[in-house]
């Protein structure tokens, strides 16, 4: 991924919450999202939350966009002895459309579940993340430990990693927000 031209790397940041697996990411990335809407932010972007569709057992992962206007569960039902990834390759390019269509609406700042697995092999939701670095959008995304090389390969110096920290979270959002709104 590079810059546009006559891009200032100030101006279009990246950040990645470098998280373990049991960590809450998700319910940080949450009360962050509340935080920038009451703030008045226009959000764009996906929350993740774990749920077991009625009459299963087996939870499911949904994406639930930040713009409340749709939830899609996102994990292949394979049966019962199925091994390997579930994640429904055709649930994320739906996610990726619907999120590329929240960008060209406008965005103050894009937040995104992860950046795991599929984006670090060069697919899932990685073209939204390019789209909006190229329009100017702040992108916030969880990455799990082991994948901040792929996340590091990915940005290519444009990115940085944040702690699992509220505070240093909302610090970083109000900086990049406010570079964006106010550019030099």
């Amino acid at each position: 991924m590079s810059l546009p031209q006559g891009s200032d790397q100030s101006r279009l940041p990246l950040a990645g919450i470098v998280f373990k697996s049991k960590d809450p990411v998700n319910s940080l990335l949450e009360d962050v999202s509340r935080t920038l809407a009451a703030r008045g932010l226009n959000l764009a972007g996906v929350l993740q939350q774990a749920v077991v569709p009625e009459g299963r057992t087996e939870k499911n992962v949904c994406l639930s966009s930040l713009r409340g206007s749709w939830q899609m569960p996102v994990l292949q039902d394979r049966g019962q002895h199925a091994q390997g990834c579930r994640l429904d390759p055709h649930a994320i390019t739906d996610v990726a459309g619907r999120l590329s269509a929240d960008l060209e609406a406008g965005a103050d700042i894009l937040i995104v579940n992860r950046f795991g697995r599929a984006e670090s092999e060069g697919y899932g939701l990685r073209q939204v993340l390019e789209q909006a670095v190229c329009a100017g959008i702040p992108v916030l995304l969880a990455v799990r430990e082991d994948y901040v090389s792929a996340w590091e390969e990915f940005h290519g110096g444009m990115g940085e990693l944040l702690p699992l920290d509220r505070d240093a979270i909302l610090s970083w959002c109000d900086a990049v927000c406010e570079a964006v709104k106010s550019p030099a």
